[in-house]
């Protein structure tokens, strides 16, 4: 099931929130487990004066669980949700998702699917059509499309992995994010603790809006 922007951050319904922050998911919107890469993820934006506390109170509220955890950074070029992360970063993650790496020169990207799966495969292809692509003023060779994503689906609607000599020459005036993925064994115990989390002040989207916390449906 695709998920629009505008479905990320904006319908309202009566029923229990699974994402807080910045933006809103529903959980009737993520009944299909194939939209969440990971059972819990956490991103946090440049200028989140909370983002230790919040890893701290996330860490704690795993404890009583055995936890998989994968973390890595991406940057926010523009406000047309054009989202990179440097090759180095990228192959590190696909080690330990079992992922194909990749190989770029300076004038090389690769696309990192918003969407993927058998069902989207009209996405996939459209994707896979772009040969070129502009950042920052720079035509970047488009050498494919990754099999898999690495966020929830439709978060970001433009995603590669870029050269980290690129990579460096874009940070210098772009957003940092920070990501972490978290898979758990399934107990009430830390279902209630993840739900209590949800209710605290630490984790209020109206206190700050530079973070989100999505997790999947039983998490409620």
């Amino acid at each position: 099931m695709k998920l629009s922007k505008g479905k990320l951050a904006g319908i309202v319904i009566g029923v229990a929130i699974a994402v807080i922050g910045g933006n809103f998911i529903y959980n009737n919107f993520l009944n299909d487990n194939d939209d969440l890469q990971y059972r819990l993820t956490y991103i946090s934006m440049e200028g989140n004066r909370e983002e230790k506390q919040q890893e701290e109170a996330i860490k704690n509220g795993l404890k009583d669980t055995k936890v998989s955890e994968v973390d890595f950074t991406m940057l926010q070029l523009d406000e047309n949700e054009n989202m990179v992360m440097k090759e180095s970063e990228y192959n590190k993650l696909a080690e330990k998702l079992n992922l194909k790496k990749v190989t770029l020169k300076d004038d090389e990207a690769m696309i990192i699917p918003s969407y993927d799966g058998i069902k989207n495969s009209k996405y996939l292809k459209e994707q896979e059509s772009i040969k070129e692509y502009k950042l920052r003023e720079k035509n970047l060779n488009m050498l494919g499309v990754l099999d898999k994503k690495i966020l929830v689906a439709g978060l970001y609607k433009h995603q590669f992995i870029i050269s980290d000599k690129l990579y460096n020459e874009f940070s210098s005036d772009s957003k940092t994010l920070n990501i972490k993925g978290y898979d758990f064994k399934d107990n009430k115990k830390t279902n209630q603790s993840l739900l209590n989390l949800f209710a605290t002040k630490l984790f209020d989207k109206n206190n700050n809006k530079l973070f989100l916390l999505i997790g999947k449906d039983n998490l409620r």
